[in-house]
């Protein structure tokens, strides 16, 4: 465990990414948090989010927010690194690195999926990353308020749909509690004329906008 933790150094020069997602479509304390003033909500299908997580390397996983559920998944998750490792065969230098690569990465991603339960409302899931350096070729920084971000730049192109037109993943657009939500909704689809999937999309229910 001594190479293990000598590894926390080395893992400081990168990130794990993750990219969040909400089961409920039109949640009134999502909007708050990250849509204010309007925004849209990207209903994305399942099973095109997983390749499109699978593509750049990401796992698809369900967010975890129970106490009693995280500490059983960290004893499985400890029992099973130590379980692989075989105590009959002789450890070398690149056997012991391998083994603690193993674990950091591992721990990384099963943490990520780790939660608050006041949380729960959410229903998250999370598209996950390996570590990536710095330095990686996808990563991109934006500025906030305050700081640079990093982040992983993930290409949604999964070709074309049955009907020609670009795929990206998703089959719903709602716009978000605003006096403009018709006009966001419109424009939306105007810019990438797709008028025949209006009929999936639709303004927000929630009677609610920002003063």
């Amino acid at each position: 465990m001594l190479r293990v933790a000598s590894l926390i150094d080395f893992f400081e020069q990168g990130y794990v990414y993750t990219a969040s997602f909400a089961e409920a479509d039109d949640l009134l304390s999502q909007w708050r948090g990250y849509g204010a003033g309007g925004g849209v909500c990207l209903g994305f299908v399942v099973s095109d989010l997983q390749r499109v997580a699978e593509r750049a390397g990401f796992r698809l996983v369900k967010c975890i927010y129970e106490q009693s559920q995280k500490t059983a998944l960290a004893k499985e998750f400890i029992d099973h690194s130590l379980a692989t490792n075989d105590a009959t065969t002789p450890l070398d230098d690149e056997r012991v690195e391998e083994f603690a690569n193993q674990i950091v990465t591992r721990y990384q991603q099963l943490a990520c999926a780790f939660k608050d339960p006041s949380f729960r409302e959410e229903c998250e899931w999370r598209i996950i990353s390996k570590f990536v350096p710095l330095d990686h070729q996808s990563v991109r920084v934006r500025g906030m308020a305050t700081m640079l971000v990093p982040y992983f730049e993930v290409d949604l192109d999964l070709g074309n749909d049955s009907e020609g037109r670009t795929n990206l993943g998703f089959e719903t657009v709602i716009a978000g509690p605003s006096l403009q939500k018709e006009r966001i909704l419109q424009a939306a689809f105007d810019r990438h004329e797709a008028p025949e999937r209006v009929e999936a999309s639709r303004p927000s229910d929630i009677p609610y906008r920002s003063l």
